[in-house]
């Protein structure tokens, strides 16, 4: 098997054991760094034919998947229609995050950003708050949530919020301490969604502070992530929480 089939059966491994077939352009989106050099083109045509690929993958639909995973087709259907509506639940509840002081950028993370829900699954958040603020900030936040009846307790988790990553504007590097540097690290962070970020720039931000992503992710940073799923919250909530922070400031 040469290296460029080699490159584009790593994401179909990876994503079989999420239970996930892959479209062309999503096995080009997660090739692994340090590959072959391949345009999209040239992977669509490996896809297509390259004899070794296909005794080890077939593709039906536009999906493509190990030999005899065909039942992954219609999981991925039910998990996308499952997930778009667990996009709209989180996107309404992250309107009234707007209201909490000294937060800067909510960003979604799991399997909701692959669009691979279960019923039971939850929605993980990371978070970025002000600079000197990260108690006080957190401490808003997740009174908000509990108050909201939102807040992920023991097995309530079904469409629950799980604040699962805090970082500060000044600190925004998922350091090693933190996560394994790994393959599955940079998935997770890779397809990272921001859906709230009140300060302009923060993402951006994000993205430089964990240029590490890139060494296990050829094609990162992903440019449609940016915009895909932001929400603009009433004005009123952002008028209230910058009286908050004012009148925290002293």
């Amino acid at each position: 098997m040469t290296s460029p089939n080699q490159a584009l059966l790593a994401p179909l491994i990876y994503y079989d054991l999420l239970m996930r077939p892959l479209t062309a352009l999503e096995i080009f989106k997660y090739l692994r760094a340090g590959g072959p050099e391949i345009s999209f083109f040239d992977a669509w045509r490996e896809l297509k034919a390259a004899k070794p690929l296909k005794d080890l993958v077939q593709q039906k639909n536009g999906l493509y998947f190990l030999s005899g995973r065909e039942n992954l087709i219609v999981i991925r259907q039910k998990r996308l229609k499952l997930a778009q509506l667990k996009w709209k639940k989180v996107k309404k509840i992250g309107q009234y995050l707007a209201l909490v002081p000294f937060l800067r950028l909510v960003a979604i993370t799991g399997s909701l950003t692959s669009y691979n829900t279960t019923l039971p699954s939850d929605f993980d958040l990371l978070v970025v708050i002000k600079k000197n603020r990260l108690w006080l900030g957190r401490l808003w936040l997740t009174g908000l949530v509990g108050l909201l009846g939102q807040r992920r307790h023991g097995h309530l988790t079904q469409d629950k919020i799980c604040l699962n990553c805090y970082l500060t504007e000044a600190n925004l590097e998922i350091t090693a301490q933190a996560k394994p540097r790994d393959w599955h690290a940079a998935q997770e962070y890779g397809r990272l969604t921001p859906v709230l970020e009140i300060k302009k720039g923060v993402y951006k931000n994000f993205i430089q502070a964990n240029a590490w992503l890139a060494d296990f992710l050829k094609n990162y940073p992903w440019p449609n992530n940016i915009n895909a799923k932001k929400i603009r919250p009433p004005v009123i909530f952002n008028l209230i929480r910058l009286i908050f922070e004012r009148l925290l400031n002293g």
